[in-house]
């Protein structure tokens, strides 16, 4: 699995990137928005293909939620804001922009990993019934035969 953090905090991101390397995560750090709407930019290439985004709130050059906002949400990336802005407007706003979670600084490692994990699997899910050369995707409530869709009514 790849993740993108996204932390100026140099103490913090060491912290993170070697907590994640250790638990088999592939790590991309950047430190400001102006990288890692570079850094975006260039994922479009099979090898930098992201899974999550760790991100930030209170960048040097910006902010997270207009990062967010204007960059990852169209990817469609899950993504976890860790943050020390913990008023209660903030997370609610983080949520509502689309974020997977919201976690305020100071963390427990094990938790950001706990909070991954249950990503991870959400991803993974993906209920899809297959009899034959008839397939139903549950999760998205389509019918395929031999791969092309079939349209039917309510």
């Amino acid at each position: 699995m790849v993740i993108l953090l996204v932390e100026d905090n140099e103490k913090v991101a060491k912290g993170l990137i070697y907590s994640l390397t250790q638990n088999k995560y592939t790590i991309h750090h950047k430190s400001n928005v102006s990288d890692t709407i570079k850094f975006l930019n260039s994922t479009k290439n099979e090898k930098y293909k992201l899974d999550l985004i760790i991100l930030d709130v209170s960048l040097p050059d910006g902010n997270g939620f207009k990062l967010y906002e204007k960059e990852i949400k169209k990817r469609e990336l899950p993504t976890i804001f860790l943050t020390a802005k913990d008023d209660e407007d903030d997370i609610v706003k983080g949520l509502e922009l689309g974020a997977d979670d919201y976690i305020t600084k100071p963390f427990s490692t094990k938790e950001l990993l706990a909070r991954i994990n249950k990503i991870v699997l959400r991803k993974k899910k993906n209920f899809i019934i297959k009899v034959k050369d008839i397939e139903f995707d549950i999760d998205k409530m389509v019918v395929y035969k031999n791969k092309k869709e079939i349209i039917l009514t309510s």
